[in-house]
């Protein structure tokens, strides 16, 4: 039960940062218990400046993704998005739904740990699981998905209320490891097949990458010796992942540890977040 992978995930792919289903299962349940305690006492109707959804919606929508969870884990599929904007649809229409007394939700978010735990822990070693978009994920990353909603979505409730909230570097460098999986079923639709940028990323504890969006089309792998990226970009994982979401723009990701450090064209690394749809 330690290592579930080392370099090379169940799709093929080669991951940006290892990890294990104990380090998992053991930031899943730190993860939760702060979203609990969190979403206990917030203010139900504030929302945090950019976001639609109130606290109470936030809550809510935690649960509809942990009902997704469920019903794998029962042989049961859920609705998965075909595009980047039907998740949107998706979610809201599943949120207004879901709605309910909080601590209503919070108690059923509670009843279904011990079944995600037990679905997470099943997983066999080569599950490959389709993801939203046409998205396909190793179980590992599907585990990840649901630490990533819990830590992004305590931090949206506590920027609501506007509270304190720290995220470990190392919970934000697993969250990378999947946005950088499955940001190429999030290419934006504006982005046109002239369009040519390949970005190499210096994330500390991490394999050096790439994400290299042409034809079409867009790559994010391991760096090669051969590669010639347009620009080169260094930043903590906390940075990058919320840049790449469109949580923060380019002027905030340099006050937060953004650096260009080097590339034949690096004024093309500016263009990089445009090429994704924001999640």
């Amino acid at each position: 039960m330690g290592v579930w992978e080392y370099g090379m995930n169940d799709t093929g792919y080669i991951a940006l940062v290892d990890t294990s289903r104990d380090e998992l299962r053991e930031r899943i349940d730190e993860a939760r218990q702060r979203f609990y305690r969190l979403a206990r006492t917030a203010d139900p109707q504030a929302r945090r400046r950019g976001l639609d959804w109130s606290v109470h919606q936030v809550i809510a929508h935690v649960l509809c993704v942990a009902r997704r969870y469920e019903a794998l884990a029962e042989g049961r599929d859920f609705r998965r998005a075909r595009y980047p904007r039907e998740l949107d649809q998706i979610n809201q229409e599943e949120m207004v739904a879901a709605m309910a007394p909080i601590p209503d939700l919070l108690d059923e978010l509670s009843a279904l740990e011990p079944v995600m735990d037990a679905f997470f822990d099943g997983l066999p070693d080569d599950y490959v699981g389709e993801f939203h978009c046409g998205a396909m994920v190793s179980g590992v990353v599907a585990q990840i998905n649901w630490l990533f909603d819990l830590i992004l979505h305590a931090e949206d409730i506590a920027q609501s209320v506007d509270v304190p909230w720290e995220i470990q570097e190392r919970d934000m460098l697993l969250l990378l490891r999947e946005v950088l999986e499955v940001a190429p079923a999030y290419l934006s639709a504006a982005v046109t097949p002239t369009t040519n940028i390949c970005v190499a990323l210096q994330i500390p504890d991490a394999r050096p990458y790439v994400v290299h969006v042409h034809d079409d089309i867009a790559e994010s792998r391991p760096r090669r010796p051969d590669d010639r990226p347009d620009a080169v970009l260094k930043a903590p994982a906390s940075t990058m992942v919320r840049l790449l979401l469109q949580r923060i723009g380019p002027v905030t990701a340099a006050l937060h540890g953004l650096r260009i450090v080097g590339g034949r064209r690096p004024w093309k690394a500016l263009r990089l977040q445009s090429c994704f749809e924001p999640a």
